[in-house]
Protein backbone atom coordinates (compact mmCIF):
# COMPACT_ATOMS: atom_id res chain seq x y z
CA UNK A 1 0.00 0.00 0.00
CA UNK A 2 1.50 3.64 -1.24
CA UNK A 3 2.16 5.89 1.53
CA UNK A 4 -0.33 8.12 0.15
CA UNK A 5 -3.36 5.84 0.56
CA UNK A 6 -1.96 4.92 4.00
CA UNK A 7 -2.08 9.04 5.22
CA UNK A 8 -5.78 8.91 3.46
CA UNK A 9 -7.16 5.59 5.49
CA UNK A 10 -5.32 7.21 8.58
CA UNK A 11 -7.36 11.21 7.96
CA UNK A 12 -10.56 8.85 7.21
CA UNK A 13 -10.19 6.41 10.82
CA UNK A 14 -9.36 10.00 12.51
CA UNK A 15 -12.09 11.30 11.11
CA UNK A 16 -14.67 8.37 12.18
CA UNK A 17 -12.98 9.05 15.65
CA UNK A 18 -13.61 12.32 15.96
CA UNK A 19 -17.31 11.97 14.65
CA UNK A 20 -18.27 9.34 16.99
CA UNK A 21 -16.38 10.97 19.40
CA UNK A 22 -18.85 14.12 18.83
CA UNK A 23 -22.12 11.83 18.80
CA UNK A 24 -21.05 10.63 22.10
CA UNK A 25 -20.73 13.94 23.31
CA UNK A 26 -23.52 15.69 21.86
CA UNK A 27 -25.20 12.52 23.78
CA UNK A 28 -23.84 13.77 26.87
CA UNK A 29 -24.98 17.18 26.42
CA UNK A 30 -28.67 16.07 25.66
CA UNK A 31 -28.96 13.79 28.69
CA UNK A 32 -27.11 16.30 30.94
CA UNK A 33 -29.77 19.05 29.93
CA UNK A 34 -32.98 16.65 30.25
CA UNK A 35 -31.73 16.34 33.70
CA UNK A 36 -31.17 19.94 34.31
CA UNK A 37 -34.40 20.46 32.82
CA UNK A 38 -36.16 17.88 34.63
CA UNK A 39 -34.71 19.31 37.89
CA UNK A 40 -35.96 22.82 37.47
CA UNK A 41 -39.45 21.56 36.76
CA UNK A 42 -39.47 19.60 39.87
CA UNK A 43 -38.21 22.79 41.74
CA UNK A 44 -41.10 25.39 39.73
CA UNK A 45 -43.56 22.33 41.29
CA UNK A 46 -42.22 22.50 44.46
CA UNK A 47 -42.37 26.08 45.17
CA UNK A 48 -45.58 26.52 43.23
CA UNK A 49 -47.12 23.88 45.75
CA UNK A 50 -45.62 26.01 49.03
CA UNK A 51 -46.86 29.04 47.52
CA UNK A 52 -50.40 27.43 47.23
CA UNK A 53 -50.14 26.49 51.16
CA UNK A 54 -49.85 29.61 51.99
CA UNK A 55 -52.61 31.89 50.43
CA UNK A 56 -55.40 29.63 50.09
CA UNK A 57 -58.41 32.03 50.27
CA UNK A 58 -57.75 36.02 49.52
CA UNK A 59 -60.69 38.14 51.03
CA UNK A 60 -60.85 41.46 48.32
CA UNK A 61 -62.77 44.57 49.84
CA UNK A 62 -64.83 46.35 47.28
CA UNK A 63 -66.11 50.24 47.70
CA UNK A 64 -66.20 50.44 43.93
CA UNK A 65 -63.45 53.16 43.77
CA UNK A 66 -60.39 53.62 41.68
CA UNK A 67 -58.24 52.00 44.73
CA UNK A 68 -60.06 49.00 45.66
CA UNK A 69 -60.24 48.73 42.06
CA UNK A 70 -56.55 48.46 41.58
CA UNK A 71 -56.23 46.04 44.60
CA UNK A 72 -59.34 43.49 43.01
CA UNK A 73 -56.76 43.21 39.86
CA UNK A 74 -53.80 42.13 41.92
CA UNK A 75 -55.75 39.94 44.15
CA UNK A 76 -57.09 38.46 40.45
CA UNK A 77 -53.50 38.07 39.60
CA UNK A 78 -52.71 36.47 42.79
CA UNK A 79 -55.75 33.79 42.65
CA UNK A 80 -55.82 33.07 39.42
CA UNK A 81 -51.14 32.34 39.40
CA UNK A 82 -51.23 30.42 42.59
CA UNK A 83 -54.86 28.82 42.43
CA UNK A 84 -56.54 30.26 45.83
CA UNK A 85 -60.65 31.09 46.32
CA UNK A 86 -61.01 34.70 45.92
CA UNK A 87 -64.10 36.16 47.91
CA UNK A 88 -65.25 39.89 46.84
CA UNK A 89 -66.80 41.99 49.97
CA UNK A 90 -68.81 44.95 49.68
CA UNK A 91 -69.81 46.84 53.07
CA UNK A 92 -72.91 49.09 52.34
CA UNK A 93 -72.13 51.71 54.86
CA UNK A 94 -75.34 52.25 57.35
CA UNK A 95 -75.06 55.85 57.66
CA UNK A 96 -76.37 56.27 53.96
CA UNK A 97 -79.09 53.80 54.26
CA UNK A 98 -82.40 54.90 55.02
CA UNK A 99 -84.73 52.99 57.13
CA UNK A 100 -85.77 50.00 55.22
CA UNK A 101 -83.61 50.01 52.39
CA UNK A 102 -81.07 48.07 53.80
CA UNK A 103 -82.47 44.97 51.22
CA UNK A 104 -82.25 47.54 48.04
CA UNK A 105 -78.87 48.94 48.81
CA UNK A 106 -77.01 45.63 49.17
CA UNK A 107 -78.96 44.21 46.59
CA UNK A 108 -77.60 47.14 44.20
CA UNK A 109 -74.09 46.77 45.66
CA UNK A 110 -74.55 42.62 44.24
CA UNK A 111 -75.26 43.71 41.46
CA UNK A 112 -72.52 46.38 40.75
CA UNK A 113 -69.76 43.66 42.21
CA UNK A 114 -71.43 40.97 39.74
CA UNK A 115 -70.84 43.37 36.81
CA UNK A 116 -66.83 43.87 37.64
CA UNK A 117 -66.76 40.70 38.26
CA UNK A 118 -67.25 39.77 34.72
CA UNK A 119 -65.70 42.94 33.20
CA UNK A 120 -62.28 42.36 35.17
CA UNK A 121 -62.10 38.43 36.02
CA UNK A 122 -62.08 36.02 33.04
CA UNK A 123 -60.94 32.84 34.46
CA UNK A 124 -61.89 33.43 37.90
CA UNK A 125 -65.39 32.63 39.76
CA UNK A 126 -64.73 34.23 43.38
CA UNK A 127 -67.91 34.60 46.20
CA UNK A 128 -69.41 37.71 46.01
CA UNK A 129 -70.12 38.95 49.77
CA UNK A 130 -72.66 42.16 50.47
CA UNK A 131 -72.95 43.21 54.41
CA UNK A 132 -74.20 46.40 55.58
CA UNK A 133 -71.88 47.90 58.99
CA UNK A 134 -68.96 48.92 59.98
CA UNK A 135 -66.59 48.95 56.95
CA UNK A 136 -63.36 48.06 59.06
CA UNK A 137 -65.12 46.06 61.61
CA UNK A 138 -66.60 43.91 58.85
CA UNK A 139 -63.85 42.81 56.66
CA UNK A 140 -61.73 41.70 60.05
CA UNK A 141 -65.13 39.58 61.05
CA UNK A 142 -65.78 37.92 57.91
CA UNK A 143 -61.77 37.62 56.86
CA UNK A 144 -61.76 35.88 60.40
CA UNK A 145 -65.25 33.62 59.47
CA UNK A 146 -63.80 32.37 56.27
CA UNK A 147 -60.63 32.37 57.52
CA UNK A 148 -59.03 34.12 54.73
CA UNK A 149 -55.19 34.07 54.80
CA UNK A 150 -54.90 37.14 52.95
CA UNK A 151 -56.95 40.99 52.64
CA UNK A 152 -55.80 42.48 49.25
CA UNK A 153 -57.66 46.41 50.01
CA UNK A 154 -57.35 49.10 48.06
CA UNK A 155 -56.11 52.71 50.08
CA UNK A 156 -57.63 56.24 49.89
CA UNK A 157 -54.03 58.06 50.72
CA UNK A 158 -55.96 60.62 52.75
CA UNK A 159 -53.00 62.37 54.85
CA UNK A 160 -52.93 65.27 57.93
CA UNK A 161 -56.39 66.23 58.99
CA UNK A 162 -58.68 64.16 56.59
CA UNK A 163 -57.00 61.07 57.97
CA UNK A 164 -57.97 61.96 61.31
CA UNK A 165 -61.06 63.04 60.67
CA UNK A 166 -62.09 60.43 58.62
CA UNK A 167 -59.61 57.35 59.48
CA UNK A 168 -58.39 54.94 57.59
CA UNK A 169 -60.44 51.80 56.65
CA UNK A 170 -57.49 50.19 55.57
CA UNK A 171 -55.33 51.53 58.54
CA UNK A 172 -57.58 49.62 60.80
CA UNK A 173 -57.54 46.55 59.21
CA UNK A 174 -54.27 46.27 58.83
CA UNK A 175 -54.34 46.77 62.77
CA UNK A 176 -56.95 44.40 63.76
CA UNK A 177 -56.61 41.40 60.84
CA UNK A 178 -55.53 38.26 62.25
CA UNK A 179 -53.60 37.40 58.56
CA UNK A 180 -51.56 39.68 56.11
CA UNK A 181 -52.84 42.49 54.72
CA UNK A 182 -51.71 44.03 51.08
CA UNK A 183 -52.44 47.27 50.19
CA UNK A 184 -52.55 49.03 47.20
CA UNK A 185 -52.48 52.82 46.57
Amino acid sequence: MPSDEKDRFGDKLREVGRAREDQWAAQRDRELLAKLRHKAEERAATQRRRVKKIFRSVLCPIDFKRGSLKALDLAAQLASEIGTELYLLHVCPTLTIPTGGRAKAEKAARQKLEAIAVQRLDDIHPQLLVTTGDAAERVISIQSGLGCDLIVMGTHGRRGVAHLLLGSVASQVVRGAACPVLTVR
